[in-house]
């Protein structure tokens, strides 16, 4: 599923897209520096940013302004935001931000 263009725009990836990326080693699954948790990245903003959820708190994070090295992506002190406090809240925000623009 994809959300283009809602805001900066939010791609939504698919589980075989997100697994893929984990086995292929493009996406972090652990984050470091700043920030020190287990991730699952699940979309990106079409900027540089990605989206990700904790594997420990389920919060989800937006990433950027890091560095990936491996399947570790180095955060610093505002490379990182808690964006959702589940994955739930993230999605509902989303569709919220949908519907005022579709009213508008």
């Amino acid at each position: 599923m994809t959300l283009p263009d809602l805001g900066n725009g939010i791609w939504i990836d698919d589980a075989a897209s997100v697994a893929e990326g984990i086995t292929a080693g493009y996406r972090p699954t652990e984050l470091d520096g700043a920030l020190k948790d287990s991730v699952v990245v699940f979309a990106t903003d079409g900027g540089g940013a990605m989206f990700a959820v904790s594997a420990t708190s389920g919060r989800v994070y937006r990433l950027s302004l890091g560095s990936l090295s491996g399947s570790v992506y180095e955060v610093g002190d505002v490379g990182w935001a808690v964006v959702g406090e589940d994955l739930w809240t993230f999605l509902d925000r989303l569709r919220n931000d949908l519907i005022d623009a579709v009213r508008t």
